[in-house]
C-alpha cells in the first residue's frame, strides 16, 4: 500500500526504478526559478516601466526557467516523457476532485488567515497585500494574458510541473531509494533507503515550503508576506498531497486553476471600496 505513493512509472515487479534526476537537480532548478526571472526583470526594468508589460516579461522568464528545467531533467536524466517522469496526465474524475479541493482549499484558507489575524491583530491603518492584484493592471487586454491566460492558466500548469513534478519527486527519491545500476544510465534500478512514507512526507513539506518562498517576494511588508507563505504553503500541500495519492499531476493542476481563478474572480468582482 505505501509504494503507492511513489510515481508509478518507477514501479516495476523487478523493484523500483530512478532517473538520475533528483533533490540537486531539483535544487539548483529552485535557483533558476528565482534568479533568472529577477535577474531579466531588473534588465528590462531600465527599458520597461513598471506595468503588465513589465510583469508579463517576468512570468514569460519564470516560465521559461520552469519548463526549461524539467524538459532538460526529463530529456537528459529520465524516462524521456513528462507523463513518465512527473506525472502529467488527467483523468475526467480530476475535475471533480480538482474543482472540490480548489474550492475547499479557499476556504480553509479563510479559516487560517482569520484564526491567524486573531492571533496577530492588525494595526491601525495596516492592510494586508496579496500577489495577485500584480496581474490585475492595466486595460482589458492586459487582464485577459496576465490575470487570465497567465494567472489561472499558465502558472498553475507550469508550477505543478516543476514544483509537484520535479521537485516533489526529487525530493522523495533522493530519501527514499538508493540507484544500484550504471551511474550513467538515465533511469537504473534502485533499492529501497528508507521508508517511503517517511520520504513523501518529508517531500511534500520540502515542496510546499519552496512553493510558498518562491511567491513571497512579490509583498513588501512582513506581514503580507506571512500571509501570502502561509496562504502557498498550505495550497501547495493539499495539491501535493492529490499528486502522491493519485500518481499524477492533473488534479492537482485543476485544483490550482480554481484556486488561482477564484481568487483572480474576486478581485475583479469586489468594488475596490469594500476592498481593505
Amino acid at each position: 500500500m505505501p509504494l503507492r505513493l511513489a510515481n508509478p512509472s518507477q514501479l516495476t515487479p523487478d523493484g523500483p526504478l530512478a532517473p538520475r534526476w533528483g533533490a540537486g537537480l531539483a535544487m539548483a532548478g529552485l535557483v533558476l526559478v528565482v534568479l533568472v526571472p529577477l535577474g531579466g526583470t531588473l534588465a528590462l526594468a531600465g527599458v520597461l516601466p513598471f506595468g503588465p508589460q513589465l510583469i508579463f516579461a517576468s512570468l514569460l522568464l519564470t516560465w521559461t526557467a520552469m519548463f526549461g528545467v524539467t524538459l532538460y531533467a526529463s530529456r537528459r536524466h529520465g524516462f524521456r516523457s513528462f507523463t513518465r517522469d512527473f506525472g502529467l496526465r488527467f483523468r475526467w474524475i480530476d475535475l471533480a476532485v480538482g474543482i472540490g479541493v480548489g474550492i475547499a482549499a479557499r476556504i480553509v484558507l479563510a479559516i487560517i488567515l482569520a484564526i491567524l489575524t486573531l492571533l496577530w491583530p492588525l494595526q491601525d491603518g495596516e492592510v494586508i497585500q496579496g500577489n495577485a492584484e500584480l496581474f490585475l493592471t492595466g486595460d482589458t487586454v492586459w487582464l485577459i494574458i496576465n490575470g487570465v491566460f497567465g494567472g489561472v492558466l499558465m502558472a498553475p500548469f507550469l508550477e505543478e510541473l516543476f514544483n509537484r513534478g520535479l521537485v516533489l519527486r526529487g525530493v522523495q527519491n533522493a530519501l527514499w531509494l538508493r540507484r544500484t545500476g550504471d551511474r550513467r544510465d538515465a533511469v537504473a534500478p534502485a533499492v529501497q533507503r528508507r521508508s517511503i512514507v517517511t520520504s513523501t512526507v518529508i517531500a511534500l513539506l520540502v515542496s510546499s515550503l519552496a512553493f510558498g518562498l518562491l511567491h513571497t517576494g512579490a509583498v513588501p511588508d512582513l506581514r503580507s508576506s506571512v500571509y501570502l507563505l502561509v496562504s502557498t504553503f498550505t495550497v501547495g500541500l493539499m495539491c501535493g498531497v492529490l499528486t502522491v495519492i493519485t500518481g499524477r499531476l492533473g488534479a492537482a493542476i485543476v485544483t490550482h486553476v480554481v484556486f488561482n481563478g477564484t481568487g483572480v474572480a474576486l478581485l475583479l468582482l469586489i468594488p475596490p471600496e469594500l476592498l481593505p
